[in-house]
């Protein structure tokens, strides 16, 4: 009784002098925390106008006018409490002080962020300290060290606080029944702890785990910015750290990150190609869109020239990577049915912040020279700036050096507005690259799907480029143009634009950005069209007259070199407006995307030896080293105008509805070459290209396309929740399909596809998840079957196919203990044709080459698509070293769709440990295809849909392509 009596008296107490203990508290916390950044926050002036609008919206939209990052616990200040409030013209110090204060919302300062608590929550409650626990402790990351800032709160209860700079809190007042604790903070997985039972005093440590697939983070690319827990897409992140870690080779390899997407990134640093959901093609980023900071790199659509992994490089200025897979990367950007991957840059802050390193790559003579810088130049200003240099002989000694030179700039400056109500930011970047594309070569074929060597040739390590590099060529109408293989593929681009956001006293959220990019890309390449033994009774000749040797076992191999000249000019521009309304998050938006391109395009044959580093040999002393093939010239406008606009509804606390939608109307104008008339004097398109373009047909077409998508997600709890979506979609033609001198109406068709997803998401403790189940088809997708013929060459076969595919996508990560943790991702797909047949006569060489028949493909397996595509990551980081491996595992795939040739499945271990001296000071080392696999990953694209390998001697010469071979290196940085 006198217990009871007692509680009875201090509770009394507590009521009556609550609010003079918290204001003793918060002052002397707030004395403890500030920082010397502190007046500047808090003197911010900020103007907001709200009614009846949950104060986590008024949170969100005060940083972004005040530029400062606030962090809370939603539980705890229960921020989804409706509330009113009117600052006009007054400092952030107002608004926290009267505005959040009166719904007893309570701010303290820590480093250069602002914590928000539950006045009633912190209370000290001295006076039940007697009767009830009290819990210290310190909040670590995996290597650690303190994490300020973090929300620890009861479980259940109002009661909680937020860790101060040194990881530290204090929570009192618990009971029998506050026995668990909630721990939160940005980029950690949230995590729970069990105190012990009863209520005795407790001190304890806590460690978090990174949240690697950022399930609880805002993610900023298409619509409204939301976490990607409360979203109804398939997102992935790539952290600056997740790049350090995986340290691709190119851009192209930095995307085997992202489930859902099979790269092929063999071609070095020249062009890569990506397929997404099993959707077929030959090559190039088809159904994937890239883009820097929001903005489209180029049109979607394109495979190998132009290449969309040469407008961009991966570097020190990026400071993350989001992908968004599937149905709603349609309404995002045109044209772009399989996936985004937007490449956000450093964009400066209050603090200065930078790193320079240097690598070295140890098999192929690497130096490369990175750097990165921000900060602020004023309260209103701020900026980044970097980029890099490297020279390199390449994976794959190509005979002369350097195989891979160049660099690029980049940088942006922020102009904040005085009223703290938006900004504006210029940017520019200035790209001049030139690259090595590593294409296919020959190996002796044994059915095992391995290179294998042909005397001392080993395709894995050697080239068959030839000694001369060298030639030129003058063209009747154009003049005379140089080439040489050294300059490779070469892209000099540079862009400029500005974005501008401001937040209206309405509260509309305008958002313009605007690109223009000037590109200039020279590509010179050679690559093998085929080879035939030698023969004494045909002699060959060294340029110069000398006779080439001949040895019983000669080959001479066929080349066909590439000299294009080709350029083109963006401009790119999308408004956007955006407004909560009640339980509405619309996003209203218009954009214009002209893509004027300007292509020469020449195509010489030559001979060569076949041995690395051959010679071209001449059927006679007096022959042109290259003989030219053809000319063809890409001149055309593009221009598409979209309108999109999406809404994403909150149901409930659980319940959120997405919907979005977009048109896009696509003119194409353009002038088509043609090299013969008919007898009756019009256009013969199907006169095959030669180095005599006779005439140009103006073009003009328009279309119009449209995509729709419906999502909805369901909030389980707090670390959990479920989603699924449905999308209409579409993939369009380009201006390669209509200005090919052999079009014809008839092969541009509707392409729609479909695409049906549904996921689980959960995030809590030490392990994170990620699974999602989809179905992806598309119809009437236009394949052109490249079909070598005898008497006539390569000849293309216009086909058209349909697919669909079945697919469960998956990111796992666990931390096993405090310094391990593993991250697991994959694919596993089934995708096939539904419908797909090639008539051979479609084309007079072909069908009297190969009769007049029809080759089904109908129910087969898509070509290059492996059925599992999965790795297997370990991240240790134990005080100053870090340590990570990863087994890449790819499946077993086909060459072609006729399924006459099966690649086997392999596995690609990547490594790479560092060590940090000091906070500032780093050394890393790794290496890429550590035990040095061997395996094709493509076989002869031009022939092996027509072959019968059961009629294929073992040993015969066959083409294809092959792993890049095991490279070490090292890096060495310094921050600041």
């Amino acid at each position: 009784m006198k217990k009871n009596q007692l509680i009875s008296l201090a509770i009394y107490a507590m009521r009556v002098s609550i609010y003079q203990i918290l204001a003793i508290i918060i002052f002397t916390c707030g004395a403890f925390a500030k920082n010397v950044d502190a007046q500047e926050f808090l003197n911010k002036p900020i103007s907001i106008k709200a009614d009846q609008t949950d104060i986590k919206t008024i949170i969100a939209k005060t940083e972004m006018l005040a530029n400062v990052k606030f962090v809370y616990s939603p539980q705890l200040i229960n921020s989804d409490r409706k509330i009113s409030i009117n600052v006009v013209n007054q400092k952030l110090k107002y608004f926290l002080e009267n505005s959040l204060k009166r719904y007893d919302v309570g701010y303290r300062i820590v480093k250069d962020q602002i914590l928000l608590y539950s006045i009633p929550a912190n209370n000290n409650l001295e006076l039940l300290k007697a009767f009830d626990g009290v819990v210290t402790g310190k909040v670590l990351d995996s290597k650690g060290n303190p994490i300020p800032g973090v929300s620890v709160t009861v479980k259940g209860k109002t009661i909680g606080t937020t860790t101060d700079e040194n990881g530290n809190f204090a929570l009192r007042g618990l009971t029998v029944d506050s026995r668990v604790l909630v721990v939160r903070y940005v980029g950690f997985i949230s995590k729970e702890v069990n105190l012990s039972a009863g209520n005795a005093d407790e001190n304890i440590t806590i460690s978090l785990s990174e949240d690697n697939l950022q399930l609880e983070s805002v993610m900023v690319t298409g619509g409204n910015p939301k976490k990607k827990l409360e979203s109804s897409v398939a997102l992935t992140s790539v952290s600056n750290k997740d790049i350090t870690n995986r340290a691709p080779l190119n851009s192209t390899d930095l995307l085997k990150a992202i489930p859902g997407l099979t790269v092929e990134s063999t071609g070095g640093d020249g062009p890569g190609n990506v397929w997404v959901r099993g959707f077929p093609q030959q090559g190039g980023y088809i159904f994937l869109g890239i883009q820097e900071d929001g903005l489209p790199l180029l049109p979607t659509g394109f495979n190998t020239n132009p290449s969309v992994d040469q407008y961009y490089k991966t570097d020190l200025t990026i400071q993350n990577i989001e992908a968004v897979r599937g149905g709603n990367a349609s309404i995002i950007q045109a044209n772009t049915p399989g996936a985004v991957v937007n490449n956000l840059s450093y964009v400066g802050a209050d603090k200065q912040y930078g790193q320079v390193k240097f690598t070295t790559g140890f098999s192929q003579g690497l130096y490369r020279f990175d750097g990165n810088t921000g900060g602020k130049i004023n309260d209103q200003i701020k900026y980044n700036i970097g980029g890099f240099y490297r020279t390199d002989n390449g994976v794959v000694d190509q005979g002369f050096n350097p195989a891979n030179q160049g660099g690029q700039i980049k940088g942006n400056m922020t102009f904040n507005f005085k009223n703290n109500k938006g900004f504006i930011r210029v940017y520019g970047k200035y790209l001049n690259d030139k690259v090595q594309f590593l294409l296919t070569s020959y190996y002796p074929y044994d059915g095992t799907g391995k290179p294998t060597t042909y005397r001392d040739y080993n395709m894995a390590t050697q080239s068959i480029i030839p000694i001369q590099t060298e030639w030129s060529y003058n063209d009747p109408a154009t003049g005379v143009h140089n080439f040489s293989l050294t300059d490779g593929i070469h892209t000099k681009l540079g862009s400029a634009g500005f974005q501008f956001n401001y937040l209206t006293d309405g509260g509309w959220q305008i958002v313009n950005n605007f690109r223009y990019q000037n590109t200039h890309t020279n590509s010179t390449y050679t690559a093998p069209a085929g080879i035939a033994a030698r023969t004494t009774t045909t002699p060959y000749y060294y340029p110069g007259g000398a006779i080439a040797p001949f040895v019983s076992g000669d080959y001479v191999v066929t080349s066909n070199a590439q000299g294009q000249i080709n350029s083109d000019v963006q401009i790119v521009d999308y408004l956007d407006l955006k407004k909560t309304i009640k339980n509405h998050s619309l996003n209203i938006g218009a954009g214009i995307h002209q893509y004027n391109r300007d292509d020469l395009r020449f195509a010489f044959r030559s001979f060569t030896e076949f041995k690395e580093h051959p010679s071209i040999i001449l059927q006679s002393p007096t022959a042109l080293e290259r003989t030219i093939q053809t000319k063809n010239t890409f001149i055309g406008d593009t221009r598409t105008l979209s309108l999109y606009a999406g809404d994403e509804i909150k149901i409930s606390e659980q319940w959120r509805l997405d919907i979005g939608a977009r048109i896009d109307n696509q003119n194409v104008k353009g002038d088509r070459p043609y090299y013969a008339l008919n007898a009756n004097g019009t256009v013969n398109i199907t006169a095959a290209a030669n180095p005599n373009i006779l005439g140009y047909t103006a073009y003009d077409e328009t279309l119009t396309n449209w995509a729709a998508s419906v999502g909805a997600n369901y909030k389980i709890s707090a670390t959990a929740s479920m989603f699924a979506r449905a999308t209409k979609a579409y993939n369009a033609p380009n201006i390669g399909d209509y200005n090919a001198s052999a079009y014809n109406g008839a092969n541009i068709k509707k392409r729609p596809v479909y695409l049906g997803e549904i996921g689980f998401k959960y995030a809590k403790n030490n392990l994170a998840i990620f699974a999602s189940g989809s179905y992806s088809a598309i119809k009437n997708v236009s394949l052109s079957i490249n079909v070598p013929t005898t008497a006539a060459g390569t000849q293309a076969l216009v086909a058209f196919g349909s697919t669909r595919t079945f697919s469960a996508e998956y990111e796992i990560s666990y931390r096993i203990a405090k310094p391990l943790s593993l991250r697991f991702t994959g694919t596993l797909q089934d995708s096939k044709y539904t419908d797909y047949e090639a008539n051979t006569s479609g084309n007079a060489a072909v069908a009297a080459e190969f009769g007049n028949r029809i080759y089904s493909f109908t129910g087969n397996r898509t070509e290059r698509v492996p059925v599992l595509n999965t790795e297997l990551g370990a991240n240790y980081d134990f005080k100053n070293f870090n340590l990570y491996v990863a087994a890449n595992y790819v499946g077993s795939r086909f060459t072609s769709p006729s399924e006459s040739y099966k690649l086997p499945g392999y596995v690609v271990m990547k490594a790479g440990a560092g060590y940090n001296f000091t906070k500032k000071i780093a050394i890393r080392f790794w290496a890429d295809n550590l035990l040095d696999a061997k395996v094709l990953t493509e076989g002869d694209v031009r022939g092996d849909q027509f072959r019968d390998f059961a009629n294929v001697t073992p040993g015969q010469l066959m083409i294809g392509r092959t792993l890049l071979q095991r490279t070490f290196w090292g890096s060495l940085a310094y921050s600041f």
